[in-house]
């Protein structure tokens, strides 16, 4: 077990050390958090890690619990210094996201949260590739790109490797990596 828990530990400090640059680029004003994104990655950031943690998911839940805290702090930066133009299909998405969290709850089964957590997930990347479509230079790409890598860790600490406690660190593994493929497209086609 001694493994797991250092590549849990390698995952948290992993993830701390993304995610630290990631809020030092938004103090900076070098990039513009979606405040809507931000919020439900949040939320959902957290019970995601209750899930894992539900589910035997040891040292490898560990970087989606920490990765949250500092999702929470870029969250707060974001309000001050993030992106300010929503649309109507942002405020859909955010209000979608949000309604899926009482659908969760009634659940009461940590594979079912997992689904739908992860699947909320997915959707509530929308307001951030929308406003990166059209400026992909005020999103990290580094950051995002930078958050696989202690996801990967995660999923190699877990203690118990199944759909419940591995859904949802490879949904926000996959979504980073879309996310990031559209920003160096858009960048490319841009310049």
């Amino acid at each position: 077990m001694l493994e797991k828990e250092i590549m849990g530990g390698v995952g948290v400090a992993a993830v701390s050390a993304v995610q630290a640059y990631y809020l030092w680029q938004v103090l900076k004003h070098k990039v513009r958090p979606h405040i809507f994104s931000r919020i439900v990655w949040t939320l959902l950031g957290f019970i995601g890690f209750a899930a894992q943690i539900s589910s035997n998911g040891g040292p490898g839940a560990w970087t989606i619990g920490i990765g949250s805290l500092w999702c929470f702090a870029i969250t707060i930066a974001g309000f001050f210094h993030g992106e300010k133009t929503i649309t109507r299909n942002d405020w859909a998405c955010f209000i979608f996201s949000l309604s899926a969290i009482p659908v969760w709850q009634a659940t009461h089964n940590a594979l079912w949260a997992v689904v739908i957590v992860s699947a909320i997930d997915a959707v509530s990347y929308y307001p951030t590739m929308r406003k990166s479509w059209v400026n992909p230079h005020q999103e990290g790409a580094l950051a995002f790109i930078g958050y696989t890598v202690p996801l990967a860790f995660s999923l190699i600490a877990l203690d118990s490797f199944t759909l419940t406690t591995a859904l949802y660190p490879a949904t926000i593994l996959t979504m980073n990596v879309v996310l990031v493929s559209m920003l160096v497209y858009r960048r490319k086609v841009l310049a």
